[in-house]
Parts: C-alpha cells; sequence; structure tokens
C-alpha cells in the first residue's frame, strides 16, 4: 500500500496542486504485519518511523566508512562533524514541518495521525536520497547485501521542470550558469512569499507562536531547512563527481530541485490549511442518508500545535556555503552557531551519539 505524502496529497489532488513530483514510498513488511493485528495504525507508523530511522544512522556511518570521503571535506573529523550538522538540521527541519502539517490539517481525521504519517515520509524520503548517494559513492552494481538484486537507477535530485523564463533566458543565448541562478533567485523569492503568506494566514499563522517571522517557528523551519539543503547538496554533488553515473547533477541543479520541492510542499500545506471546510460548517449523513451541517472544530491558527515545538538554541552557520537566502542584519538570527562539543570523541566504528538520538 503506498501513502505517506501525508493527507496534503488527497486534499491537493481535489485543490489542483501538482505534487507528482513528490515520491511515493512501499511500506515495509513489519508494518504490513502490524496493521494485520490492530486497527490503529499510529503505532505501526511510529515503529516504521523508528525502524528507518535506524537504517538512516547506518547510512551515515556507512558514508563515512567509503574511503574517498575524505576527499569531501578534507578529513575524517570535519567529514564527521558536517555529517552532524546535516543530521540534526534535517531532523530540526522534519519535526517542525510535520507539526506544522498537523497544524493544517485540524479538520481531518485520517486513518493515521497526519504528525505521525508526515513524519514517515519525510523519514522515508530522506533514507532514499541517502541510499543513492551511497550508491554513488560506492559506485554499486548490485544492492548491498542482495548480490542478485540490480539497483534502481540513480535519480537522485532530478531538476524539476524548468520555468519559462529560464526557456526565455537561453533563447536570448545567456549563459546556463546565469539562467540557474536567475531561476534559484525567483524559486527563493517564491519560497519567502509562502513563507509569509503562512506567517499571514488565519489558520496556521499562530503556529508560528511568535509576533514576527524574524523569530518562532518559521524562522527554526526556515533555517533548518536551508542548513540540511546545503550540506546534502554538497555531498550529492561530491558523490555525482566521484562516480560513472550517466547523470550527473551540479551544486546549483540540487539546490533548485530542493527549492522547488519545498515550494511544491509549502504549497501543499497552504492548500490544505485552507480546506473547503473552513466555511464553518460541514455536510453530514445520518444514517438515513439526511443532510445536515455541522459545525467544524475551533480553530485557534495552529498556536496550540505550535507551542509543541522547543525553540531551537543553536543555528548551523551557512555563512560560508552558497545558495543561501540572502538576510539583512537585522533578520540575522542573533541565536550562536552550533559548535563541536569539546568533549567529541574522534569517529572511530560508529556516528557520535548525536546520530543515536531520535
Amino acid at each position: 500500500m503506498k501513502k505517506y505524502l501525508f493527507l496534503t496529497v488527497a486534499i491537493c489532488f481535489t485543490a489542483g496542486v501538482a505534487i507528482a513530483d513528490l515520491p511515493q514510498y512501499e511500506d515495509d513488511a513489519e508494518f504490513e504485519q502490524c496493521t494485520r493485528t490492530t486497527s490503529i495504525w499510529d503505532p505501526c507508523v511510529q515503529e516504521e518511523t523508528t525502524r528507518f530511522l535506524n537504517k538512516i544512522k547506518q547510512q551515515y556511518r556507512d558514508v563515512l566508512y567509503t574511503p574517498q570521503i575524505t576527499q569531501w571535506k578534507g578529513d575524517m573529523k570535519t567529514n564527521t562533524e558536517t555529517m552532524r550538522d546535516m543530521y540534526e538540521s534535517w531532523i530540526a527541519y522534519r519535526n517542525r514541518l510535520c507539526s506544522l502539517a498537523n497544524a493544517a490539517a485540524r479538520y481531518l481525521e485520517p486513518i493515521v495521525t497526519e504528525k505521525y504519517s508526515c513524519t514517515l515520509y519525510h523519514t522515508l524520503h530522506h533514507h532514499d536520497h541517502m541510499g543513492q548517494i551511497l550508491q554513488l559513492l560506492r559506485g554499486d552494481k548490485t544492492t548491498r547485501g542482495l548480490p542478485n538484486q540490480q539497483p534502481k537507477p540513480v535519480t537522485l535530485f532530478r531538476i524539476y521542470e524548468h520555468d519559462a523564463e529560464f526557456t526565455q533566458c537561453l533563447n536570448d543565448k545567456k549563459a546556463p550558469k546565469e539562467c540557474w541562478n536567475a531561476e534559484n533567485e525567483r524559486a527563493t523569492k517564491r519560497i519567502k512569499d509562502l513563507y509569509n503568506t503562512l506567517f499571514e494566514d488565519e489558520h496556521v499563522g499562530q503556529w508560528n507562536n511568535s509576533p514576527s517571522l524574524k523569530g518562532g517557528n518559521y524562522r527554526d523551519l526556515f533555517d533548518s531547512w536551508i542548513a540540511y539543503r546545503n550540506r546534502i547538496c554538497s555531498l550529492a554533488d561530491f558523490a555525482y563527481r566521484q562516480s560513472n553515473a550517466p547523470h550527473k547533477i551540479s551544486l546549483s541543479g540540487c539546490i533548485l530541485f530542493l527549492n522547488k520541492e519545498h515550494v511544491e510542499i509549502l504549497e501543499s500545506l497552504l492548500v490544505m490549511a485552507n480546506s473547503a471546510m473552513d466555511d464553518g460548517f460541514e455536510n453530514v449523513y445520518d444514517d438515513e442518508g439526511n443532510e445536515t451541517e455541522m459545525p467544524v472544530a475551533e480553530n485557534d491558527g495552529g498556536l496550540s500545535e505550535g507551542q509543541t515545538i522547543t525553540p531551537l538554541e543553536s543555528r548551523v552557520d551557512d555563512s560560508n556555503l552558497p545558495f543561501d537566502i540572502q538576510l539583512t542584519d537585522e533578520e540575522k538570527p542573533s541565536a550562536p552557531t552550533t559548535e563541536t562539543p569539546s568533549d567529541k570523541k574522534e569517529v572511530q566504528s560508529q556516528l557520535p551519539a548525536w546520530a543515536r538520538q531520535n
């Protein structure tokens, strides 16, 4: 059974928002077994999330053990610190995004809780990306542990269809890099506009749990996404350059892919938050088929959901990484940059403690 584009999928189909670029993932055997023995799926979803989170941690270890990885950042210590930052920022991004999804889906009663469903989807999504990066780094011709099974072709971060302005840019015989950068700027502007729209929206605005976009949950969501995006694109770009894969992707192409994916997700959440049930009533039918109107639940703008998110205590320094959304001095976070713990041990046979935390 394919699911876990979280409930946004069903709503966006009806609303006309395209989400075909977001992949779907099969359930594992343990999940199927779990659901056969219970009518409550939430525990099964949480267990599957934990299983795949453990697989992701193994993937991080495997990346650090590939012989050529020292060429990425120069030495094992720097690689490990960068992977630590990537993992922590991904967890922070995933948790905040799924808290927002839960706030947006306030009227709906899916078979699984929206937050659990969303968390599982993004865990599977990250596992997919890390698996393809590993395949590139290893140059695998067979799937690890399954020597007779051919791996899927590496399609990591394939570009979305370019916008009309990009095509016009090329027709004007401008340099391709200039056209890519211009499209990235347009996608970046769209992201900033969507954050402002979500913050001002009556249904999910209070999820921010702060009176300004300069602080609060939306700012933390944005910062953690930027930190994760830049690091995984740096790793993906390195992995492609090390491989003989016929499909290549540039760093700017990876950034553009994730920018457009982020736009798609934010647009889907906005549609979900403003569903047809927001007129104050919904039509229901009794046992005899008679139609009546029933008031929907009270909406607090996501405030109660937003209050469950712990504010970021530190932020990953992205000052020396490309393609960040440029912020003015007053917009830049005042929280300190993430620093490597002084008691951190040298990487040996496993990831440090940060990768063992859920």
